[in-house]
């Protein structure tokens, strides 16, 4: 692979010109914490569930819901009436983190997940299309086809969900809208690398969505997607991924049927990826535009395995122009996942159920320097990532425990001598839900073993530093995202509550080495620092996140950390600092 690839232009689908006057709403958020007893007020007129989707409701843990504690009836709720919540979530990023399964029974009307069955756990999470509650991540990956029975039409907005164009309703179309705004202060951004006087980003994007439904075959999916970026003292906006002009965020044309016993289908175009675990990669959301890439995806769901296949190459949205974005043949992703969907079982008088998952992820990027003993090594990168992580709850006890080897070679720039690549990573969260405690808390540790290179070694050995190029989840393991998942371990205790029916608190305090203390500290996976301190332990980042979801529609939350730097690192030139983040979204 050379770094001389060049990007090839995209045509968007015709669809899109017609979506750019459709209503800006916003994006609510999509983590799977679960406020007490699910903070659902179950609506008279509200059946649980209906012909088309009769998957989306979920066992609860506890036990079937007992009939006295739905509410007595009470009026159709409004756009501002928070009664009749699905379960409290936090920002899509963070939809990995935590891994609780803990849902009750709900009505169809507040869950529009599609037919997977078992893998609708964790608030469809397991199911690939990353989470999908009231809302989802992709908005593709939304079913309102419920919206046929009028009983569950419980939004003003509904009309705008299910447009029907014939008699049975197998022809329809749902619209979608997001405005969302992050702020972001950095006291010492990047431990201090980046700026030396506080810091004040202000980002904020909108996007339109359209769903069309050809009967249960075919669909065409497309979304409009704008970014503008500002602030004071800012930096980083380089690169189209904060500040773009209107284009095609995702475009795409999907086949489903079903063959040998399973629900098969095949996506073509341009669209967003979410199968992978949430260490791994999470759609990148913090820049103001998250990944989207072009090319292939084909999946098959059976009761308890489902399969998914994908080769896709990033978009690159550099281009100044509106309607310019290019298919990126620069970055690849490539590989297979697959899940299978242990029986379930009780544990301590809980219903559990355990996923294990296999896979390989492989990588092709154009551009990727590597560290060396002072500055970096220019060159290419192909990586083949096979790994297994299993999942779930078993009783009370929530936990994720994922691993990775990683093979390939680095070929340095100007026709270097090739070098293989030999890494790791392990992955552990385990937590204790309390459910009978007041806020059902989560407390529990989290680990992790990811790899590092030895910079002391001639350019042409083995080269072992472990690589996730595409963006881990920010809550994953450090929200001001000063640290990237490379050449590290961390241990620290992590906890969620929900302190009300529609808030929650994620709460954690990683503690931070290196790997290797002949390899760099690394700002993500493919940015190391040019600090070279002496030794291996880094930081300690004690961080929590607040959310608040107002209504269906409207999500506020307050993430804030403090990085300690070790004193080797202050040594060399960091510093320690704060790191302040607010988010508004407005979803339909």
């Amino acid at each position: 692979m050379s770094s001389s690839l060049t990007p090839a232009p995209f045509t968007s689908l015709g669809l899109l010109a017609a979506m750019a006057c459709l209503p800006v709403a916003a994006h609510a958020a999509h983590t799977p914490e679960t406020a007490p007893n699910s903070a659902i007020m179950q609506h008279p007129n509200v059946p649980t569930s209906h012909p088309s989707t009769q998957t989306n409701t979920l066992a609860d843990p506890h036990g079937p819901t007992p009939e006295h504690e739905h509410p007595e009836p009470m009026k159709r709720p409004g756009f501002w009436d928070n009664m009749l919540l699905p379960p409290l979530t936090s920002r899509p990023e963070a939809y990995g983190q935590p891994q609780s399964l803990e849902l009750k029974p709900l009505p169809s009307a507040l869950l529009h997940q599609g037919p997977w069955g078992v893998f609708n756990a964790n608030t469809g999470a397991a199911a690939g299309f990353g989470t999908v509650g009231y809302y989802a991540v992709s908005r593709w990956a939304e079913d309102w086809s419920s919206l046929r029975d009028k009983r569950n039409r419980i939004d003003m907005l509904d009309p705008l969900k299910y447009i029907p164009f014939n008699d049975s309703g197998s022809i329809y179309l749902s619209l979608s809208g997001n405005f969302r705004h992050h702020g972001f202060y950095d006291q010492k951004a990047g431990f201090g690398t980046l700026r030396t006087s506080p810091s004040y980003r202000s980002n904020l994007r909108w996007n339109a969505g359209a769903d069309l439904h050809l009967g249960q075959h075919v669909r065409l999916y497309g979304e409009l997607m704008s970014a503008q970026a500002g602030g004071m003292n800012y930096f980083g906006y380089a690169g189209g991924r904060w500040r773009s002009k209107l284009d095609a965020q995702q475009a795409f044309v999907e086949v489903r049927g079903h063959m040998l016993g399973a629900t098969m289908g095949a996506m073509v175009g341009r669209m967003t990826f979410l199968d992978a675990p949430p260490y791994v990669t999470a759609g990148a959301v913090y820049p103001t535009l998250p990944y989207s890439w072009n090319g292939l995806r084909g999946y098959a769901f059976w009761k308890r395995f489902r399969f998914d296949i994908f080769d896709l190459s990033l978009t690159n949205n550099a281009p100044p122009v509106a309607f310019h974005d290019q298919v990126g043949w620069r970055s690849r992703l490539f590989g297979a996942y697959t899940s299978y969907a242990l029986p379930n079982f009780k544990l301590m008088n809980r219903n559990s159920q355990i996923f294990v998952d296999t896979f390989y992820l492989g990588y092709l990027l154009a551009s990727n320097p590597i560290a060396a003993s002072r500055g970096t090594i220019p060159g290419s990168t192909h990586r083949d990532t096979p790994g297994m992580r299993v999942w779930g709850n078993a009783g009370p006890i929530e936990f994720s425990l994922g691993g990775m080897w990683q093979g390939g070679e680095f070929r340095p720039a100007n026709n270097g001598r090739t070098r293989p690549v030999s890494a790791y990573s392990f992955n552990a969260t385990v937590s204790w839900r309390f459910a009978n405690w007041w806020g059902r808390p989560a407390i529990g540790i989290q680990a992790d073993d990811i790899s590092g290179g030895d910079t002391r070694k001639s350019q042409t050995s083995s080269w072992g530093n472990f690589l996730s190029p595409y963006v881990p989840s920010a809550y994953y393991l450090d929200i001001s995202t000063y640290i990237g998942n490379s050449n590290l371990i961390d241990v620290g205790p992590i906890a969620t509550i929900a302190t009300s029916r529609n808030t929650s608190l994620l709460m954690k305090v990683p503690v931070i080495w290196r790997s290797s203390v002949n390899d760099a500290i690394y700002s993500n996976p493919t940015a190391p620092y040019a600090f070279r301190p002496s030794g291996a332990y880094t930081a300690t980042m004690p961080q929590a996140s607040f959310t608040w979801r107002a209504t269906r529609h409207v999500t506020f939350s307050i993430d804030g950390e403090y990085a300690f730097a070790s004193k080797s690192l202050i040594k060399v030139g960091a510093s320690s600092g704060a790191f302040v983040q607010t988010n508004l979204e407005l979803t339909f």
